[in-house]
């Protein structure tokens, strides 16, 4: 059975989902939320006796009540009335904002449940800084103008270093259809060309070596195109497993294209 989730393992994730509510949410909704993005397993999803709650619902419950540190703490606070809002306050964004980058990361790709726990709570001891790298600063337009430039630095290292471990006979190509940009748009232009998918958290302590870092987390990244990767990425709350989608594309994909 696997390591349960505690209140200190949400209180990032919670702040996270209440912001993308425009910082004002009822706790009903989030822990909606938070099992669409978290999913639960084992342990966590055991019913309470004599209720229809599970201990997950039980947790987020414990979480937003104000008489636990999470609120006595200033990081959300709610009205007096049963059943109200929460919202963030000024204490929880700055909180939020700190870890903005590692948690957006964490939350929006498809690891598992046990990979989140796990990470989030390297984040929240704080002993040691952690870094992260994301792939969708590299591919987004215009991202590397507005993020940290050092986050795009590191990404863009493990792109590279991905990019050429996985590149065999001078040829890349996506691992869950086998496109190859090469030999689609020509070799002067799409040669080379490719998304790194991350099937894992790749998080690096600021004092480790990267070179070590970029070694291991190879075998945790996967190339794909860029179509894949977007249907990976389609519904955030619930990303498509890799081999689900190889799956789907052996079932249902054909496609016909012609010249106009």
């Amino acid at each position: 059975m696997g390591e349960r989730i505690f209140e200190n393992d949400l209180r990032l994730p919670a702040l996270y989902l209440i912001s993308l509510k425009n910082g004002n949410i009822n706790t009903t909704e989030l822990s909606v939320m938070l099992r669409e993005i978290l999913k639960p397993s084992g342990e966590d999803l055991e019913q309470l006796a004599n209720r229809n709650d599970d201990y997950f619902s039980q947790i987020v419950r414990n979480l937003t009540a104000k008489t636990r540190p999470f609120v006595k703490n200033g990081y959300i606070d709610r009205d007096s009335k049963s059943g109200s809002n929460l919202f963030i306050t000024d204490k929880g964004r700055q909180y939020l904002s700190e870890h903005k980058f590692e948690l957006k990361y964490l939350l929006t790709n498809d690891f598992e449940y046990t990979d989140i726990k796990d990470n989030l709570k390297k984040i929240e001891t704080g002993e040691r800084k952690i870094q992260t790298f994301d792939e969708n600063i590299i591919i987004s337009e215009g991202v590397k103008k507005v993020a940290e430039v050092a986050v795009y630095e590191r990404s863009k290292k493990l792109r590279d270093y991905a990019i050429q471990y996985f590149t065999k006979d001078d040829r890349i190509s996506c691992n869950c259809c086998s496109f190859n940009f090469g030999d689609f748009y020509g070799q002067e232009i799409g040669k080379g060309f490719i998304e790194i998918h991350h099937t894992k958290p790749i998080f690096t302590y600021e004092d480790e070596d990267l070179e070590n870092t970029l070694k291991n987390a190879v075998t945790n990244l996967t190339p794909v195109c860029s179509n894949c990767h977007r249907m990976i990425h389609r519904n955030w709350k619930k990303p498509i497993a890799v081999q689900d989608l190889i799956t789907n594309i052996n079932n249902f994909g054909t496609y016909t294209w012609t010249m106009k």
